[in-house]
């Protein structure tokens, strides 16, 4: 076999193992573990008359495949005796194809977390920052009413509601949308010039008050009525602009 590879271009002497078998056009499941030791071991032999620097990791596999093919060759299934300990415990046929099939797992598994890692790449993400400075409450630049104290009143105008609802109720309603609600304040402004924030909840039913306060902070937002409060906790009036 003419071998044109580095043994620098593998990442370990199991990454070498595995691209004999693939090489050799091996089923990775039936590998003939005597030709993967044979040619291993030329390969280690080739890079030495080389002269190429080989790493240890590599030397210590070809150590542990000749302990490996003596067995082999001698029939020798077990060792009656302790053996010294290697770094690659590799005692047995069947212990050289699990670890090179464990070892394509790993390695078939790290190129899918490298590519979704290149796919991650692509994205760019801010990291958090405070953003206080930046923050704005009020509705409008000439009121005096913040969307905190909207929301206040609002949650105070619920909590009243919800203390006035009888024991038993029977609803039947129609939807309500906040463009709709929205033509109703318009309407209704027309007719009064300023109305206080709670008389334009005149429905105890959830979609319409829900309806209501995002018509009244829609139309806030694209200064279509001008909110004042006297001074904390008082009504908030609306006034058409």
């Amino acid at each position: 076999m003419d071998y044109t590879i580095n043994i620098n271009d593998f990442h370990g002497p199991m990454d070498l193992l595995l691209h004999l078998v693939k090489s050799s056009k091996m089923d990775i499941y039936e590998i003939n573990t005597s030709v993967i030791i044979e040619e291993y071991l030329n390969y280690i032999k080739k890079m030495q008359n080389l002269n190429i620097d080989i790493a240890s990791e590599f030397l210590v596999m070809a150590a542990t495949l000749v302990h490996l093919k003596s067995k082999m060759l001698i029939g020798i299934k077990e060792e009656n005796e302790k053996e010294e300990e290697l770094e690659y415990d590799i005692n047995t046929e069947e212990d050289l194809k699990n670890r090179i099939i464990e070892y394509e797992k790993y390695k078939n598994m790290s190129e899918i977390f490298k590519e979704l890692e290149d796919k991650r790449s692509d994205f760019y993400t801010k990291s958090p920052e405070n953003l206080s400075e930046y923050k704005n409450d009020a509705i409008t630049k000439d009121g005096n009413v913040t969307l905190k104290d909207l929301v206040d009143a609002f949650l105070a105008y619920q909590e009243r509601i919800n203390m006035q609802k009888p024991l038993q109720t029977k609803i039947t309603h129609k939807e309500i949308s906040v463009e709709e609600r929205i033509n109703n304040i318009k309407e209704i402004l027309k007719i009064h010039s300023r109305i206080n924030f709670t008389e334009l909840f005149t429905t105890l039913k959830k979609d319409f008050i829900v309806a209501t306060f995002l018509a009244i902070l829609q139309m806030a937002k694209n200064q279509e009525i001008k909110l004042s409060q006297e001074s904390n906790f008082k009504n908030i009036v609306l006034e058409s602009r």
